[in-house]
């Protein structure tokens, strides 16, 4: 028997064996397809067995077709395997099952070889030389040793993308593997906030949330279970707010969509569910307490906090914490729109989204916070009309602030109607037209009034006169305001006001005599109106806390009363743009201690500097501003030690005095163009080492350009053009140019060509 099958065997040709192989392949292929497509995917642990088994059985295959495959009448090569064609072997071999499973033993069977001892047959028939065959087992190990090093190799090319483009390529491996048993419930409770259409967009910000939340969330919350579902509409929330807005370019998103606990999400506030359910359990406390969970703000030292043992059945709600702020000011989130889903944070009482890059309109369905006390959509790019539908409702909302923007329409009092606890009111710079509104003087409660930067006409209502008792601050700057400034909107909210900026209107009559004092004020501007007449001698005497005095670029005449150096904080004086006459003597100064800027440039002042550079009061003076006037004389020493700008340029009487500037040795900015200066160009002026602007032009000066003048290394623009000087510009001084010297315009040309200057940016004509 067994010399009858060795016989059998030897003249078996392979064609046929490996034919039957093929067959049994095909077999195993079917038991693959019956098993993947009857045995369900319950889970990720269990989807990774089932797919095991299917890769063991599949290299199995994929050897076999390495074997085996394209068996047909021409030579092939593959794998070290060589058949050649045996078209011309006619015998016919009898099949029976005894000898197929010799086949396989010999053939392919478990003693390691694909083929025993199989000879190559040329066109007589006659055997070749044995080939020499790779092992099943070693070409599996060779599959398995590639496939593990291109996932390690996917794996680092995963972290080394950016996060948008990573969490698009998990995504895809998702759909490649199956959804989880999660995904369906999930989509079907979100659907009912977001409705079916937000899903038909696999990029869209809703459909990206729910395959973070279903296939992605370490947390892998269970929406079948009721207590979790306030949790995870919190979670789905933020995940389309996070990818609504350009979530990965956000500048700060610690812990955003990972598997912490929403509330640790950075700049997320939460608050405990006590404040909604007064049945929470002490032993719920207990583990708030644990994981550092009682404080209303965001800690980063509890950021690594485990949330994975908080019992969800203590608290009721989600790990027991309820989103009451999101504070995401200047974070870089950018956006055509903000998400409907934000009214599922039904308990918000802050939304901080100011100095983002946020456009589209505000909806009107920002009325549904109705536990909103603070809204910051301010410094972004929304447009469209302001909707007194936004607000109605607000009863508790305490700041709104629209500031910034491109939002058109009237504030009316229907907008304003509902605001009844309002303390901050922002909607400066936008498009706003209309007059202001009467109702403003109905909200007792206003602290703060920004209406500043609008088209807003008419006069100041006379309900912000005397019925806001806690204003503290009053902007209606930039506008197209009239009439007369109330004296009353001084005194009538004398004990409450720091701030009022009236600036740029077109008021007219004369400054208000106020006949209060004002105990809290620090800041007034009225300047860019037509206000006329003289400033009240008294004016300053009712102002003790001011900081800041404008009243530049109106037509106000007679002379700077004393009193207006009076307030002992005072740091900034601009009368600027007047018809101000009289001279600037040194006692009206004694008590400006604390004096930063002083601007009377373009008016009528004249006299002399002298006694006014001899005083002692202005030891803060940085910034000093007199041209455009009629001073006459010398320039004075100017001994005010933290001077850095002077300019008294336009002063035609004035006539030397360049040496006593040098031992101003702060200053960085000189102006004295178009005086009458007839005196050598002095070289002290090397000394001022700060000097970054040095205008001496349209004078009379003679000499050359000092060397000294190669000490400024600082100088940004240097004028020495429209006088009488003469010579070349020494080689030192020109090599300024190559470190800040931007600017330098000499007589090099024209007719007062009388420098040479081969460094000059410009020449005088």
């Amino acid at each position: 028997m067994v010399g009858k099958t060795e016989d059998k065997e030897s003249k078996r040709p392979p064609r046929q064996i490996l034919a039957r192989s093929i067959n049994r392949r095909a077999s195993l292929r079917s038991s693959i397809n019956h098993m993947l497509t009857n045995e369900t995917v319950q889970d990720d642990d269990n989807f990774w067995n089932v797919s095991s088994r299917w890769f063991a059985d599949a290299t199995e295959e994929i050897v076999g077709n390495v074997a085996g495959a394209a068996v047909d009448d021409t030579a092939f090569r593959t794998s070290g395997i060589e058949i050649v064609s045996a078209t011309d072997f006619d015998q016919d071999y009898e099949d029976d099952d005894d000898d197929d499973d010799d086949d396989i033993n010999n053939y392919g069977g478990d003693d390691g070889k694909l083929f025993n001892d199989l000879s190559t047959f040329g066109d007589t028939g006659t055997p070749s030389d044995i080939r020499t065959i790779y092992s099943r087992r070693q070409i599996i190990q060779f599959i398995c040793k590639w496939i593990l090093l291109a996932f390690l190799l996917f794996s680092m090319i995963l972290y080394s993308m950016p996060q948008s483009t990573s969490q698009y390529a998990l995504s895809s491996w998702t759909l490649l593997r199956g959804r989880s048993n999660r995904f369906q419930p999930m989509k079907e409770m979100f659907v009912e906030i977001s409705g079916e259409d937000a899903f038909l967009d696999t990029n869209s910000p809703q459909y990206r949330a729910l395959v973070f939340l279903a296939e992605q969330d370490p947390l892998k919350l269970n929406p079948n279970d009721p207590i979790l579902s306030k949790q995870i509409i919190q979670r789905y929330v933020l995940s389309v707010l996070y990818f609504s807005t350009n979530g990965p370019s956000w500048k700060h998103r610690v812990y955003w969509l990972t598997g912490q606990h929403e509330c640790g999400w950075q700049y997320v506030i939460c608050s405990d569910v006590q404040e909604e359910n007064n049945n929470t359990t002490d032993a719920g406390k207990t583990k708030r307490q644990k994981v550092g969970l009682t404080s209303d703000k965001f800690n980063p030292e509890n950021m690594d906090d485990d949330f994975s043992d908080f019992a969800d059945s203590d608290l009721g709600l989600g790990k027991g914490r309820i989103i009451t702020g999101l504070k995401l000011f200047d974070n870089g989130l950018a956006g055509n729109s903000l998400p409907l889903e934000l009214v599922e944070l039904k308990y918000l009482h802050i939304l901080d989204l100011g100095s983002n890059s946020l456009v589209g309109t505000i909806e009107t369905y920002f009325a549904q916070f109705t536990h909103m006390r603070e809204l910051y959509l301010n410094k972004n790019e929304f447009h469209g009309r302001i909707d007194a539908n936004m607000t109605k409702g607000l009863t508790k909302l305490k700041v709104l602030s629209l500031g910034h923007n491109f939002l058109t329409g009237e504030v009316d009092d229907l907008f304003l109607r509902d605001l009844t606890s309002l303390e901050n009111l922002s909607l400066e710079y936008n498009q706003l037209s209309g007059i202001i509104p009467t109702a403003l003087g109905t909200i007792k409660t206003l602290q703060h009034i920004r209406l500043g930067g609008n088209t807003l006409h008419g006069e100041i209502p006379l309900s912000l006169e005397n019925n806001l008792p806690n204003l503290q601050r009053l902007w209606l700057q930039e506008n197209k305001l009239t009439g007369t400034i109330p004296s009353s909107i001084f005194c009538d909210a004398s004990s409450t006001l720091v701030d009022l900026r009236l600036q740029n209107n077109s008021f007219v009559g004369n400054v208000p005599d106020v006949d209060c004092t004002m105990e809290k004020l620090e800041l007034l501007s009225m300047a860019s109106n037509d206000l006329k007449g003289s400033i009240p001698n008294d004016f300053g005497d009712h102002f003790p806390t001011l900081k800041e005095l404008h009243l530049y670029d109106n037509q106000l005449t007679s002379t700077i009363p004393p009193s207006i150096f009076k307030p002992a904080n005072l740091t900034a004086v601009l009368f600027g743009m007047n018809k101000l006459t009289g001279s600037l003597s040194g006692s009206m100064f004694q008590e400006a201690n604390n004096l930063v800027y002083l601007y009377l440039n373009a008016n009528d002042l004249g006299g002399t500097l002298d006694d006014f550079a001899q005083t002692e009061g202005l030891p803060s003076l940085k910034k000093l501003r007199l041209e455009y006037n009629s001073f006459s004389g010398t320039i004075p020493k100017l001994e005010f030690p933290s001077l850095e700008l002077f300019y008294a340029y336009n002063n035609s009487l004035l006539t030397s005095g360049l040496d006593n500037l040098s031992s101003s040795i702060a200053l960085k900015k000189l102006k004295l163009s178009n005086c009458s200066l007839a005196e050598e160009l002095p070289t002290k002026l090397g000394s001022l080492s700060s000097l970054e602007v040095l205008h001496l032009n349209g004078n009379q000066l003679t000499g050359t350009v000092p060397s000294e003048f190669q000490q400024l290394t600082e100088l940004e623009e240097l004028r020495l053009d429209a006088n009488d000087l003469s010579g070349a510009v020494p080689f030192e001084v020109c090599n300024l140019r190559n470190s800040q010297l931007s600017t330098f315009i000499s007589d090099c040309g024209g007719e007062w060509s009388g420098v040479a200057c081969s460094c000059c940016t410009e020449c005088g004509t």
